[in-house]
């Protein structure tokens, strides 16, 4: 079998234990004719970053140098190393995991980080230090007075060894200050604040030719933006076009790591099909070559398929839900809680949001809505789809993302009607039309909801909005992979409940949509016959009559009610 490096971040354990791995070496090269020393890359969670540190630490770090073509030898950049390889005494943080539940558990989360990463470097470089120097460097309570410390003491020693640092994670705690406790969040990064001391030394350390160069990655810019005078020095490369591969895999990639672990070449269209529907369609700059798919997703797809040779019952690894779910977080930034709501809303009725993309954040003005969906994109929750004009065009990456909007925008429904998941049967009511073709459950559902969100809000309902509605509901349950608007022959269907493997109903489900206000009610009954003939007409497709027994529902809502309610 084949082993999958499933959360293996480590290169060298990747590499001389026989790991599958997708070679991206050759962005060594490239990051070094770019002539930057001081690089930040952003990327969203479980997308590749903290491998590739562990690959730069091992290309750069001079205790690698004996095991260099154990390690890279059938790389790129083994066959094409750089007159830096191995000359770097490499420092590596890693800010993950902090508890943020006071600003003292936050503080001392980070120092205790920051003496990790230096005590790691003296033990690994230890012929550099004495017992004593060691001592001296790490008593110290402060982050940037460790740095100091130790820059002061290669300063002293002279020589020409130089320091590399590598910083991974850099916001993760800081993002959950920003969404929980925002003025802990100022304290923090402000002119006096802790963090940015951190990195207002590691800058001193560069102009003093102790620190020569630097590689940080994070999820977002805003906590790098926070403290950009402290911090003036580092090169944002995340939305650089050459480097949009530098992390994700590509289409090719993926179809190859697939076929080794013992997908056949007849199974693989199919099985890409779904791939990509799951996992694919990320873009970091509107004019890259080709989507890239999340790492993470994949890997995890495939550890489930070659154990069982069939598709994991999740489709999302609970450990990628667990930090992509946190939409709720985000609606706290900026106090603007239903500007963000609005832009959720406009989501999942339209299934894109256009935005100008927020390149720089600051806090010392109004975190406004193109901030908010610009902070969507960076944490993977919203990708490019086309820029238009000076504004950009954002859609969901993939379906698993999209679910997870429906999912919390379904929470929020439920929440606002103030009816719970369990008063309303909704598994039993979609169980009941996958298994016995019988949609009137679920339709009562919607009118309850329908009715309680018109009681509650002054909400001006319409055929998307109701949609939605629906659509959100069957992706709560999780029995479908539910489509809006699939296309056929640029004819839509309204909503489309297909298969969802390994899941397997007895029906599939073609569901045309219309609606009136009340006071349009004479319509109904040519609605309704423009809804039968619409629906028909999409049956008679070649793609959706190979789909396993497929049955059309035409529901006509008037107001809060559905007046029509019909097999087709």
């Amino acid at each position: 079998m084949v082993k999958i490096p499933y959360g293996t971040s480590n290169f060298g354990s990747l590499i001389t234990q026989g790991y599958y791995y997708i070679d991206r070496t050759h962005f060594i090269v490239q990051l070094e004719q770019l002539g930057e020393k001081y690089i930040a890359y952003l990327r969203p969670r479980r997308f590749g970053k903290s491998l590739w540190l562990s690959t730069l630490q091992h290309y750069y770090g001079l205790e690698y140098k004996n095991k260099f073509n154990d390690l890279f030898g059938s790389q790129y950049i083994g066959k094409h190393p750089t007159p830096l390889a191995n000359s770097f005494l490499v420092l590596k943080f890693d800010f993950s995991g902090i508890h943020t539940e006071t600003l003292h558990t936050t503080r001392e989360g980070f120092v205790n980080k920051v003496k990790s990463g230096i005590g790691n470097f003296m033990a690994v470089y230890k012929e550099y230090f004495t017992e004593e120097e060691k001592k001296h460097i790490l008593t110290h309570s402060d982050a940037h007075e460790m740095i100091t410390r130790l820059s002061d003491h290669f300063r002293r020693q002279g020589g020409d060894s130089y320091i590399y640092i590598l910083i991974d994670e850099y916001d993760h705690f800081a993002n959950e200050l920003i969404s929980f406790r925002f003025s802990d969040y100022r304290d923090v990064v402000s002119r006096n604040g802790y963090v940015r001391k951190f990195y207002e030394a590691i800058k001193t350390a560069t102009a003093e030719g102790i620190v020569d160069r630097i590689f940080l990655t994070g999820v977002s810019p805003i906590t790098l933006d926070s403290f950009t005078s402290g911090f003036n020095i580092s090169r944002n490369l995340t939305l650089d076009r050459g480097l949009q591969a530098m992390m994700g895999f590509t289409e090719s990639e993926v179809e190859n790591l697939l076929l080794n672990i013992g997908i056949s070449e007849a199974e693989l269209p199919s099985i890409m099909a779904d791939v990509k529907q799951w996992y694919d369609g990320y873009l970091f700059h509107s004019r890259a070559a080709e989507r890239l798919y999340n790492p993470d997703m994949v890997l995890y797809f495939a550890i489930e398929y070659q154990k069982e040779k069939r598709y994991p019952e999740n489709i999302l690894d609970t450990n990628v839900v667990s930090d992509y779910g946190k939409l709720q977080q985000l609606f706290r930034i900026g106090e603007v809680d239903e500007q963000h709501y609005e832009v959720i809303e406009a989501l999942v009725e339209k299934r894109e949001v256009s935005a100008k993309l927020t390149p720089q954040f600051s806090f010392d003005r109004t975190f406004k809505r193109d901030d908010f969906v610009s902070l969507l994109f960076y944490m993977g929750m919203l990708t490019i789809r086309e820029p238009h004009l000076r504004r950009i065009v954002f859609q969901f990456p993939n379906y698993v993302i999209e679910e997870l909007y429906y999912q919390y925008f379904s929470e929020i429904l439920l929440e606002k009607t103030r009816i719970s998941r369990s008063d309303i049967k909704l598994s039993e009511a979609v169980e009941q039309l996958a298994m016995q073709n019988n949609i009137l459950p679920f339709v009562a559902i919607v009118e309850k909801i329908l009715i309680s969100l018109s009681n509650r809000d002054s909400i001006g309902f319409d055929e998307k909005h109701i949609k939605a509605i629906i659509v959100s509901l069957f992706h709560m349950v999780g029995i479908y992979t539910v489509k809006s608007e699939y296309e056929t022959d640029r004819k839509y269907v309204d909503i489309l409940l297909k298969e969802r493997p390994p899941v397997k109903p007895n029906y599939t489900i073609a569901i045309e949509l219309k609606y009136l206000p009340k006071s349009e009610t004479a319509r109904l009954t040519s609605v309704k016959e423009e809804g039968v003939l619409q629906l028909k007409s999409y049956l008679q497709h070649d793609e959706l009559k190979r789909m396993p027994n497929l049955k059309g529902w035409l529901l006509v809502f008037v107001g809060t009610e559905a007046r029509f309610v019909e097999p087709v």
